[in-house]
């Protein structure tokens, strides 16, 4: 209590700190903050007037080059039309043109610069300053716009291939016309595009500058940019017109087509022809300097904003740290005030100092739980104050070992106590070393292992049973990956742990057989939690299997799957001894062909199937010619050696899709399925009576026997299994009656007499 009077009167009397409250540590950023933004905002808004006046000067530069070039063109062209004009007068006045004389008295250009053309109403050049071949420019748009109607003004070309030079001209003509009006012909002087931008010669232009003249219908007749003329076209042509239709003169800034250059056009519309001049000057070229100085205000300014950063920035870190360590000391107070009372374990020192030597200076409130022994009784005691004597005698004999070898001690002790069952608890004891090297404390960690320890043991009697179990386990993770099988899988199966374990069971080579029926399973087993049924593998030596298996899903606490388990018992045996059973139930235990079960289902079937395939059936009545005198000659031994080998002949006259059995005694049934009509079932009982030719040898004698056969016709002579067996059997009867040793159809008219 004295202590916390104390501390308050501190926090009354303490001065303002900026580590102590919350708010006011961040008001050193926020104050370098606010004068960072202070200096860059005066920065930009300088940079940002300086811009815009070196914008407005280059605005007015390019609008005087553009005043400059407009001059020049209207000159060029004018220089070009006073020639057209002196050729057209010459002609129109003399009927005819001396070119070689106007050329003498430097009338028309001969320098080569300007080429000039005479051309007769038919497009046939019939004059030239220059020397070339005969051709002809009838299909020249220009030619057919003089030749359709006189206009009575210059027109220029748009830039087009000479057929004389081979070279991109420009064509400056008028039309010359006869006396009466009519079309003579057209006088055109042929330019180069450098005629019209020789003017860059003369005039200061930057490296990124650009000139142009563009025609009102959208297309350049010359263009200079970026120190070069250029035919390259521009999509920008007919927005200028439109732009020069609205104002004559004006400026605007775009990306040029060509080069990609942002540039400032100024443009001038020609008051006597119809173009348009355009200058251009580069935005970038026009604040290179600019550019430079903005760079270095922003490198000072971001150089000043860094060191007050860096200054506020220290300042702050410094405050920061402070007031960290400040809670840091207060969480590691109580850190260690709970720390001990936290931990799961029990948690002990004791001292092995003189004068304390053997008493507790720590204990934790978990010892409470294990041992019964809180802090209350342990403190400033020793062992045989809090514990009974057979294990305060163990500890004092563990501290003598610890002593004589100081190591961690690694202990599992069994203690019985007061009103609980015997438990079992680890102990980690651990020296605690002084300053010079001895041992001055000795921590012990108590765990209670007795519930631990009951797992283990039913995890080792698991995993008895499922090494021991004569059944074969596989189990697999929710992927139905293989995790593991037990010795009674390779057994069983012949697969090793190694060719299984890791393997989707679907992949694995014991995969099911049956894989849409396995599908099908796994479905049921995912939603009823287990499955059981019947399954065929193959082991790995390739002989069949037969199991009964029960899978069962084991899931999370929160539902989703998390193994699968198969118990796989084997049922071959089984298999082997329900198909024994099967077979003599089914079957003539005499012949081994079908007995009269089986022989009546086999008929029922191969009706539904004629009966749904809309076919033909034969059944055919078999019964041996004199078999009785057999028997009681013989004796009934050689009767049944007879009814084996006939047996065996019958099977060798037939398909194997046919079917043939025994009703009993001398009695045998053929059924023909799939028959296209009588004359197959006669083949048959042909085929059975040959075989019968020969004599039966049996058990030292030889014995003919002949057999009667009656026929009947699936459906001419019924549709019923049982009408069709009787019809058989009646058919049979009157072979017999015809002499034996033949075969007979039903006839219905017949057994109705």
């Amino acid at each position: 209590m004295q202590f916390a009077r104390m501390h308050k009167e501190q926090l009354r009397h303490r001065r303002f700190s900026l580590t102590r409250h919350k708010h006011s540590l961040w008001a050193l950023p926020a104050f370098g903050l606010v004068l960072v933004a202070a200096l860059w905002t005066v920065t930009w808004l300088q940079l940002q007037s300086t811009e815009r006046t070196l914008i407005g000067q280059k605005v007015r530069d390019t609008e005087k080059e553009a005043a400059s070039f407009e001059r020049y063109m209207q000159q060029a062209i004018k220089n070009v039309d006073q020639t057209a004009r002196l050729v057209k007068h010459e002609f129109e006045q003399q009927g005819s043109l001396d070119l070689p004389r106007l050329m003498r008295e430097g009338l028309v250009e001969s320098s080569g610069l300007v080429v000039l053309n005479i051309a007769d109403a038919s497009g046939n050049i019939i004059a030239r300053s220059q020397p070339s071949g005969q051709f002809n420019i009838s299909d020249r748009e220009y030619f057919r716009l003089h030749a359709e109607r006189d206009t009575g003004l210059l027109d220029i070309s748009k830039p087009v291939v000479g057929r004389g030079s081979g070279l991109s001209i420009i064509l400056l003509s008028r039309r010359m016309n006869h006396p009466d009006r009519s079309f003579a012909g057209i006088v055109s002087l042929a330019v180069t595009p450098d005629y019209f931008t020789a003017y860059d010669q003369d005039a200061d232009l930057g490296k990124q500058e650009t000139l142009g003249l563009l025609g009102l219908d959208g297309t350049f007749r010359a263009r200079y940019v970026a120190g070069a003329a250029t035919s390259a076209p521009d999509s920008g042509g007919p927005q200028l017109v439109t732009r020069a239709q609205t104002n004559p003169i004006g400026h605007y800034e775009e990306r040029s087509d060509v080069d990609g250059i942002m540039r400032i056009v100024a443009y001038r519309k020609l008051a006597d022809y119809p173009f348009i001049v355009t200058a251009a000057q580069s935005t970038n070229e026009a604040l290179e300097d600019f550019y430079q100085r903005r760079n270095n205000y922003l490198g000072i300014a971001a150089a000043v904003s860094l060191v007050i950063l860096v200054f506020f920035g220290v300042v702050t870190l410094f405050a920061v740290r402070l007031k960290r360590h400040r809670e840091k000391l207060k969480i590691q107070r109580r850190f260690l005030e709970t720390l001990v009372d936290n931990v799961p374990s029990g948690i002990t020192v004791r001292s092995m100092r003189p004068g304390t030597f053997g008493r507790y200076v720590l204990c934790n409130e978990s010892n409470r739980l294990i041992f019964g022994i809180g802090p209350k009784e342990a403190l400033g005691k020793t062992v045989l104050d809090v514990m009974t004597s057979p294990y305060a005698e163990q500890i004092m004999e563990f501290d003598r070992q610890l002593l004589a070898s100081p190591m961690v001690q690694d202990i599992v002790q069994v203690r019985d106590l007061p009103g609980q069952e015997p438990g079992i608890y680890h102990l980690l004891r651990a020296p605690i070393f002084g300053a010079e090297g001895q041992v001055d404390y000795i921590m012990t960690s108590a765990t209670d292992i007795t519930q631990e320890r009951a797992r283990m043991d039913e995890l080792e009697l698991a995993s008895k049973v499922f090494e021991t179990t004569a059944d074969a386990i596989v189990i697999s993770d929710a992927d139905d990956r293989v995790v593991m099988v037990n010795a009674a899988f390779t057994k069983l199966t012949g697969y090793d742990a190694q060719e299984i374990v890791g393997r989707i069971l679907a992949e694995s080579p014991f995969r099911p057989i049956d894989v849409a029926e396995s599908v099908a399973r796994m479905d049921r087993q995912l939603r009823d939690g287990f499955v059981t049924a019947e399954v065929s593998r193959v082991r790995k030596n390739g002989t069949p299997l037969s199991l009964w298996v029960t899978a069962s899903s084991v899931r999370n606490a929160d539902g989703t799957l998390r193994n699968n388990v198969r118990v796989f018992t084997d049922i071959s045996l089984l298999k082997e001894t329900q198909r024994k059973l099967e077979q003599l139930a089914s079957l003539d235990s005499l012949t081994g062909v079908p007995n009269r079960r089986l022989l009546h289902d086999r008929l029922e079937q191969a009706a539904r199937r004629a009966q749904r395939n809309k076919k033909e059936m034969a059944v055919m009545f078999i019964d041996l010619d004199g078999f009785k005198n057999v028997n009681d000659t013989l004796g009934h031994n050689v009767g049944d050696l007879l009814l084996q080998q006939v047996a065996l002949r019958l099977q060798m006259c037939i398909r194997l899709s046919d079917s043939i059995g025994r009703l009993g005694g001398d009695e045998f049934v053929i059924i023909l399925e799939d028959t296209r009509q009588p004359a197959d079932a006669m083949v048959v009982c042909e085929r059975i009576l040959t075989a019968f030719a020969s004599p039966f040898v049996l058990d030292g004698h030889r014995v003919a026997a002949t057999a009667s056969i009656g026929i009947a016709i699936y459906p001419e002579d019924g549709m019923e299994p049982a009408e069709l067996l009787k019809k058989a059997d009646v058919a049979m009867y009157r072979a017999k009656q015809a002499g034996r040793k033949q075969f007979k159809f039903f006839s219905d008219p017949l057994m109705l007499a």
